[in-house]
């Protein structure tokens, strides 16, 4: 979705999530979490948030 332009940034990503998937709020998204357990930097080589955003700081 982000790759292909169909939302601005991972942060549309966790709103969705949240409000139409019911993911719990308190953990911030989706992309939070695959920043905490590092899928996210295995399939795209990075984070999708800054550090202390909606994750654990650096």
């Amino acid at each position: 979705m982000l790759d292909e332009g169909v939302v601005a940034g991972p942060e549309d990503i966790d709103l969705c999530m949240i409000l139409g998937a019911g993911w719990p709020m308190f953990l911030g998204g989706i992309t939070p979490y695959l920043d905490r357990v590092g899928a996210s930097e295995r399939v795209n080589g990075r984070k999708f948030l800054a550090p202390g955003v909606a994750s654990e700081p650096a």
